[in-house]
């Protein structure tokens, strides 16, 4: 058995195919258009060889020996070029075949049946940790299958983003943002795609939206611009109604309803601005709370995250409770991993019934159907208690519109669209330097989180903008 350091010291050389001592000479083999590939020693089969970026493929081998050690390498680029790869080591079976969809490998970045494993499990070959974010145009996955020292195929997939046209613009009323939609006239039904405390525009779920005919607006809500504020903290409600004024009049964009996606913080945003404004017709809220918390500031100082009508609106504190500054000394030193979860969860239990009450979104206001997706391992905030308290005041208001809690116990916060790598957001770097903030979860839920929610918030967008 080939060990799992093993495994991450060769994807740090990058040198995948090493690892399974592939150095001999290889029989290059023949291609053809319909994704199969192959050569004396067996056959490579994927389909398709062309695919939108949230759909899966299919890959098979066959034609090997009975038991024979066939390894696949799968190798991408993210937006800022770097590589990454994966790859995974089955034993053929009686009749000489290999299939992805139903085996479960014996090495490699992944350890259980997982039909795009070789997808989630990619790291970046340069050995450092990253959140992969995909090229605006697309990627092409390169594929290859070796046994016995010998290539048996390669393959090229092509993901990509259907054709679309992009707007960057900073309106005269300070609005700053990112426009994706689909091309042709349209006018095309629009949604709002909030980001998270990160404070970068979510361009991945933008384009994914264009590519589902929907014209999907990402601004840019606080962060280092003269437009915005420079932290997320009392920002005015109001800034998403210019997003939305600013959306609905540009002439490929169909005026009325629109739908919002947030993720974290965002979606606290998405399910306020759901409750507040009348004109949106849908909220799909990432990791969400229907609390509004406080703020997140340079000094600590405890104040709401947005305003209205230039008034704070009310919020529970956050609270540091021993637990959570211990771990920040122990990993001052010495790194390590800090969960912010009990900040959260000490300050609910410190708020009186009246504040509670004061900060919790009346979320029966959205004039729509509702998504949660959450992860049972968040170790950020426990969005997944929160998304059932959002779940239990929808229907003890009996609201009328569908409304869906997707939860995986075994994902953290960072759930997003299916088939891109995960293995970056388990954790991210946070101060001070050498500390990570935990995320939860592990990859394979978050890729199975992501696979199991898109479907339904697709179809959330779907009928409340249809």
């Amino acid at each position: 058995m080939i060990s799992r350091r093993s495994v991450l010291q060769c994807i740090t050389a990058g040198s995948l195919v090493g690892l399974v001592g592939q150095t001999g000479s290889t029989a290059q083999p023949e291609s053809t258009a319909d994704g199969t590939a192959q050569n004396a020693t067996g056959k490579l089969r994927v389909s398709p060889t062309s695919v939108h970026y949230d759909e899966p493929f299919t890959l098979m081998v066959s034609g090997v020996a009975p038991g024979t050690a066939v390894t696949i390498t799968a190798r991408t680029f993210d937006r800022e070029g770097r590589q990454w790869a994966s790859f995974a080591t089955f034993t053929a079976s009686s009749k000489g075949v290999v299939d992805i969809e139903t085996y479960a490998p014996v090495a490699g970045t992944y350890e259980t049946v997982s039909p795009m494993g070789l997808i989630w499990s990619m790291r970046p070959t340069d050995g450092e940790s990253s959140i992969y974010a995909p090229p605006e145009g697309g990627s092409d996955l390169t594929l290859t299958a070796s046994a016995d020292g010998r290539q048996i195929g390669q393959q090229t997939v092509t993901r990509w983003f259907g054709p679309k046209k992009l707007h960057t613009e900073v309106s005269p009323d300070g609005l700053l943002g990112t426009l994706f939609r689909p091309s042709g006239d349209g006018p095309h039904p629009g949604v709002i795609v909030l980001h998270g405390s990160g404070g970068q525009p979510a361009v991945g779920s933008a384009l994914m939206l264009a590519d589902h005919g929907y014209a999907a607006f990402a601004p840019q809500y606080f962060g280092p611009s003269d437009a915005v504020p420079d932290q997320l903290a009392e920002v005015p409600l109001e800034y998403l109604q210019r997003g939305y004024d600013w959306l609905t009049s540009r002439p490929a964009v169909r005026d009325g309803s629109v739908g919002l996606l947030g993720t974290s913080k965002g979606a606290e945003l998405a399910l306020l601005a759901g409750a507040t404004f009348d004109w949106v017709g849908a909220v799909a809220a990432y990791a969400p709370s229907g609390i509004v918390w406080a703020g997140l500031t340079y000094g600590g100082e405890m104040t709401s995250s947005w305003t209205l009508d230039g008034d704070p609106v009310s919020f529970v504190p956050t609270a540091f409770p021993p637990s959570v500054i211990a771990d920040y000394v122990a990993s001052w030193p010495l790194g390590g991993s800090v969960s912010l979860r009990p900040t959260y969860e000490v300050g609910l239990e410190q708020a009186s019934t009246e504040r509670i009450s004061e900060a919790t979104i009346p979320v029966e206001n959205i004039d729509g159907p509702v998504t949660l997706v959450s992860g049972g391992d968040d170790r950020l905030w426990p969005s997944a208690t929160f998304g059932r308290m959002v779940v239990r005041r929808l229907r003890n208001h009996e609201h009328s519109y569908p409304v869906r809690h997707v939860t995986t116990e075994t994902a953290g916060h960072a759930i997003s669209f299916p088939y891109q790598p995960t293995t970056g957001l388990t954790a991210i770097s946070s101060p001070p330097p050498g500390t990570t903030m935990a995320l939860g979860g592990s990859p394979e839920g978050l890729a199975r989180a992501n696979k199991e929610s898109w479907p339904v918030v697709l179809s959330t967008l779907k009928e409340g903008l249809s």
